[in-house]
């Protein structure tokens, strides 16, 4: 009989496979929807939770919304007192609102959640530098003395002598109620929500004093626009009154001011001019250093725009740093103050001490000079502006450079670090020329003439040595003074042994010794073991040849590390 074909063991096992996988597929389908399903309503639950919250707080009095945290005692609120300074509480008088919204979270199982504010204002200043003025920005501190850098009236304000900033009073200059808290009428609320100690949801919104509606007043923090572009924050002032700074001002120079140098005329002749805009017919006031006595004012036109050359502010003007505040004022409402820093320079550069000068015998001379900016009397100088600075030989540009802490300015070669070899028996000019950043300018000319010297019987000099016996440095430098007063020091010559091994040789010389001050300073690298001993070496020739056993000079001393 044939054989008819059945349903087998085989068949029955991969059956059971296939079922299974299914079923293992149909599950994870099932975990995933119902995961994410409940994320879902988590996110949904929070963001209505959000919500309602925001409506509570919304409902407590500005001058009361604080930093609150559920996990703290009275919400973090502790020991602090509020209410007016005349009549204070130590009782928070929206405490009945935090536990409304401690019982809806512990409802949904939030088991903290928290309040934290920042300040916001009217970037009226232009802070940001996005060339916006009617942005918000964040009340900004930044050393610490609880007053906005940028608006001297947005401050951390001590009414009271309690240990806390919760408080208010009336404020007899602006005829409001203000807070100790910086009154920038703008905060920046977050809430964050946890469930087991993970953050499981945030929302910040801005909370204005009379809630954020764009209305053109200061309760909303939307004051008055005011943006000063002339004179620039951090730049310069001139002043022309005096043949010197004339001429000073006047004198061509090589190199052309860099943009980013902004200097600014202030005298009586032509006073400084303020410039800027604001809202059209707007009343400008006009302070020096502090906003309390009015120096000028101009009214903007129907554009908003003012241009006004201020002799009273140009004449109380003092040498040094001057702080120029501006204030927009229209019917009640006003702007913050706009502040712009400026110094006034009284005073051109000057260059002294050029060397070398007339006759030197050194074939490898220090060519250089001093060149500051200095007061007539009291505050800072405008400084000098090294972009402009040049130094020249019989008429062609050198490589230089400028020492900013010395004031010093000097010629040398840029692959060896050290003076440049001249040719003798020839006379050599030099120009210095230099200005500094109130667009004083300044230049210098002299000469020398360099006599090659062949007999010097007076070897080098090796002097100052150290350190030498005992030092309590690990890492000590090595110094010395070399020098020669007849033919002058070969640099290239100069050799420093540390230990026995060359440290200093011809091929980095220009590092470690220099040419003005004649002294060899060589920083060892690695630190010395208590107790140990070293040896220090250096050998140095002067320029004459004769007599022979004079041109070198050797000299070797050792010291003792303790400590």
């Amino acid at each position: 009989m044939k054989k008819e074909p059945g349903f087998g063991l085989t068949e029955v096992i991969i059956s059971l496979v296939v079922i299974s996988i299914l079923m293992i597929s149909f599950n994870m389908i099932y975990k995933y929807i119902s995961t994410n399903s409940v994320m879902i309503r988590e996110k949904t639950t929070s963001f209505r939770i959000g919500d309602e919250i925001f409506s509570k707080l919304k409902t407590i009095e500005y001058y009361y919304l604080f930093d609150f945290d559920s996990s703290k005692p009275i919400y973090g609120l502790e020991g602090k007192t509020f209410g007016p300074v005349t009549l204070q509480t130590s009782t928070y008088p929206y405490l009945s609102i935090l536990r409304e919204i401690t019982t809806l979270t512990t409802n949904y199982s939030i088991d903290r959640w928290t309040v934290d504010i920042k300040f916001k204002l009217r970037d009226i200043s232009d802070v940001s530098g996005d060339g916006y003025i009617g942005d918000l920005r964040y009340f900004i501190d930044v050393n610490n003395d609880g007053i906005d850098d940028y608006d001297p009236q947005i401050k951390y304000y001590k009414a009271n002598a309690d240990s806390d900033y919760y408080d208010t009073y009336y404020s007899t200059s602006l005829l409001k109620t203000c807070s100790e808290l910086p009154d920038t009428n703008l905060k920046e609320v977050t809430l964050k929500l946890y469930k087991k100690g993970k953050l499981v949801y945030t929302k910040t919104e801005l909370i204005s004093y009379e809630m954020f509606s764009g209305i053109e007043s200061r309760a909303s923090g939307a004051e008055l626009k005011l943006f000063i572009s002339q004179p620039a924050n951090n730049t310069y002032l001139y002043n022309l009154s005096t043949q010197e700074r004339q001429d000073s001002f006047g004198l061509v120079i090589s190199k052309p001011y860099p943009a980013e140098v902004i200097a600014y005329r202030a005298d009586t002749s032509n006073p400084l001019r303020l410039k800027g805009e604001t809202v059209a017919n707007a009343l400008v006031k006009f302070f020096l250093k502090t906003p309390i006595t009015e120096l000028d004012y101009i009214t903007a036109n129907m554009l908003g725009e003012f241009d006004w050359p201020s002799i009273p502010m140009t004449t109380n003007l003092t040498e040094g740093k001057n702080t120029i505040l501006a204030q927009a004022i229209k019917d009640s409402f006003y702007s913050p103050y706009a502040s712009r820093e400026v110094i006034y320079d009284l005073n051109p550069p000057k260059i002294i001490d050029p060397v070398p000068q007339g006759i030197t015998y050194d074939l490898m001379p220090y060519i250089g000079a001093k060149i500051f900016d200095t007061v007539l009397t009291t505050g800072i100088a405008s400084g000098i502006c090294s972009e402009v600075l040049e130094m020249k030989h019989n008429g062609n540009s050198v490589s230089f450079t400028y020492d900013s802490t010395n004031e010093k300015i000097f010629w040398k070669d840029n692959n060896t670090n050290l003076p440049v070899k001249l040719s003798t028996g020839v006379w050599h000019n030099i120009l210095v020329e230099g200005g500094d950043n109130a667009y004083y300018k300044v230049k210098s000319t002299w000469s020398f003439i360099i006599i090659p010297v062949e007999v010097d019987h007076s070897a080098p000099t090796i002097s100052n040595k150290h350190p030498i016996g005992t030092t309590s440095d690990s890492l000590p430098t090595i110094k010395c003074m070399i020098f020669d007063n007849q033919s002058g020091i070969d640099p290239f010559s100069i050799e420093l042994k540390f230990n026995g091994q060359v440290v200093v040789s011809s091929t980095n010389v220009g590092q470690y010794y220099s040419p003005e001050t004649n002294q060899l300073a060589w920083p060892v690298t690695t630190h010395l073991m208590n107790g140990s001993m070293h040896t220090v070496e250096v050998k140095a020739s002067h320029w004459a040849n004769i007599p022979e056993d004079k041109k070198m000079s050797t000299d070797s001393w050792w010291f003792k590390v303790s400590y």
